[in-house]
């Protein structure tokens, strides 16, 4: 046997970087929109939706982040219930495509706190009439209306909450615009004013 025999040892080092765990996630629910103008209160709010994919990188044990690309459909309801000459309503749509980037901070090991910002793109827009005028004529019309009417980017902050239960999550965020929706040169300027997206989010998100 020889006295400076060697001995040659294998690591194989497992290392988990935090970066580098990804959670996919596909997510969808409701959203409550109106736009914050003069007057405006829950009358107003619009019953809309949302859907898409995110992903969670970890960066420690209580911190991630979470970045999210979604079909978001906004807007506003306008009532003519108290009105003497209509009974209805006008559903105002905007359609999006919206990025968040949120940092989520662990509160436990099932309950999240959210918040960050987001960048929107318009993709269309349009109306939804279904009223009785005089009690008699009936309207019943859905139109577009040219995305040259309002601003093409949306950005604002979003905050919510999240609840893990295992294999599916349920949450909900606030959405406030920064970003008035008309633009200042245009028609819808003069009946939309320096209005901004204001959304209630309730989703159900499932990991695959």
């Amino acid at each position: 046997m020889q006295g400076g025999s060697k001995q040659v040892i294998a690591f194989q080092t497992c290392t988990v970087l935090p970066g580098r765990v990804w959670s996919a996630v596909i997510k969808g629910g409701l959203n409550l929109s109106s736009l914050t103008t003069d007057g405006n209160d829950d009358k107003n709010l619009k019953l809309g939706f949302h859907v898409g994919l995110y992903n969670k990188i970890a960066i420690s044990e209580s911190f991630a982040i979470q970045p999210e690309l979604l079909y978001s459909v906004k807007g506003m309801k306008l009532d003519y219930d108290n009105s003497t000459i209509a009974d209805g309503d006008t559903k105002f749509d905007l359609n999006y495509i919206e990025l968040p980037v949120k940092l989520v901070f662990n509160l436990s090991e099932d309950f999240e706190f959210q918040a960050g910002p987001y960048i929107s793109y318009l993709v269309s827009a349009n109306l939804d009439t279904d009223a009785e005028v005089l009690d008699y004529f009936q309207i019943d019309s859905e139109d577009e209306i040219d995305r040259k009417n309002f601003n093409t980017l949306d950005y604002g902050l979003s905050f919510g909450l999240g609840f893990d239960l295992q294999t599916v999550l349920v949450g909900f965020n606030y959405n406030l615009g920064l970003n008035q929706v008309a633009k200042d040169d245009e028609p819808s300027y003069d009946l939309l004013g320096d209005a901004k997206n204001s959304v209630i989010q309730v989703y159900a998100a499932l990991k695959f």
